[in-house]
């Protein structure tokens, strides 16, 4: 398999508010780039919609807001009850080379394979 991706991703963990039309979604990221997140969410989005997502990488940084579009939704777990039972892929609109480098300073492992 070729890779596809144009960006280094990082392993990560830290929360993430996805704003969706009128209403807002709760996720934790599991791996970003400059092009992308990975995050597990709360609710299913649909391919193609555009959001907007709010977070911090670290808790002494300002709150940044990304604008991306979902890409891929999968279930994550069989489990119904689970807290985060969807696995979303957002591309952000415009990479950000900046956040690439904040990525890099605050993961300590690459991206365990899903």
């Amino acid at each position: 398999m070729t890779e596809k991706r144009s960006h280094a991703r990082y392993a990560l963990w830290f929360p993430v508010t996805v704003d969706v039309d009128s209403r807002q979604v709760w996720a934790v990221c599991r791996d970003a780039s400059a092009g992308g997140i990975l995050v597990t969410g709360s609710a299913e989005l649909n391919i193609g919609e555009f959001v907007t997502l709010s977070f911090r990488v670290s808790s002494d940084e300002q709150e940044r807001k990304v604008s991306g579009r979902i890409v891929r939704v999968e279930r994550s777990d069989d489990n119904p009850r689970a807290v985060w039972p969807f696995r979303i892929a957002i591309e952000f609109l415009k990479p950000d080379a900046t956040l690439q480098s904040n990525f890099a300073r605050t993961s300590s492992r690459p991206p365990a394979s899903l």
